[in-house]
């Protein structure tokens, strides 16, 4: 792998990429996302993200990628980012979770590694394409009598996820009795960003008594079927 990879895993910025005279607060990363819900009859075999990531992590990400120096940034001299984020996103989770509402909370992995991945430059910002398979024994099953959700967020807020304004869920392979309805997570009061504010740059864990109040975040979708 190249030099230029070295610090660009979006899970591990760690707060690295800034200095000790940045006095910046939780978020560091901002992530506009777009997802599809893949389904297999009446389960969900697979999500599909599409993240936009902010303009100055943007800019950070692509220094040194640019291999042939025509001023543009290919597919092929953008994937090696790609890679190295995807595959770094395990052990976060994914910043996913996808579950039968009313399941018991569990540990176990919901989704085996990502697949055809890719990263584009648009504007100014990155996008990453990943696809998330579903692990048969995690299959989230929908019917009339249940619902399937799905969870989008950083519960330490070291990421700031949020669903896209335009068309930021669509179904694939539903049924005609099935649909999704979007909960945006809720702004935090002044009080706890002020508390954020706090936090050093370096530091990606939270205390305690303030990642239970961000831990309420998700980006949530409650998938149904008639």
């Amino acid at each position: 792998m190249k030099a230029p990879i070295r610090t660009l895993l979006l899970p591990c910025l760690l707060g690295s990429v800034f200095t000790a005279g940045d006095a910046m607060a939780h978020p560091h990363v901002w992530v506009s996302v777009k997802s599809e819900i893949v389904m297999d009859a009446m389960s969900v075999s697979a999500v599909k993200h599409v993240w936009t990531f902010d303009e100055a992590f943007s800019a950070f990400a692509i220094q040194g990628l640019d291999e042939d120096g025509d001023g543009t940034y290919s597919r092929e001299e953008l994937q090696p980012l790609a890679q190295v984020n995807v595959e770094s996103l395990s052990e976060y989770a994914f910043f996913t979770d996808l579950y039968e509402k009313g399941a018991p909370d569990s540990d176990e992995a919901i989704f085996s590694e990502p697949v055809d991945y890719w990263l584009t430059l648009d504007k100014g910002v990155l996008t990453l394409h990943f696809t998330l398979p579903v692990l048969e024994a995690a299959k989230a099953k929908v019917d009339a009598s249940k619902e399937v959700i799905l969870d989008v967020y950083d519960p330490s807020f070291f990421v700031d996820f949020s669903f896209a304004n335009d068309s930021p869920i669509t179904l694939a392979n539903a049924g005609a009795g099935c649909s999704v309805a979007v909960k945006q997570a809720e702004a935090l009061d002044d009080d706890t960003m002020g508390l954020l504010a706090q936090i050093p740059a370096d530091q990606r864990e939270l205390p305690d008594d303030l990642m239970q109040m961000t831990a309420t975040m998700a980006n949530q979708v409650f998938l149904t079927c008639k």
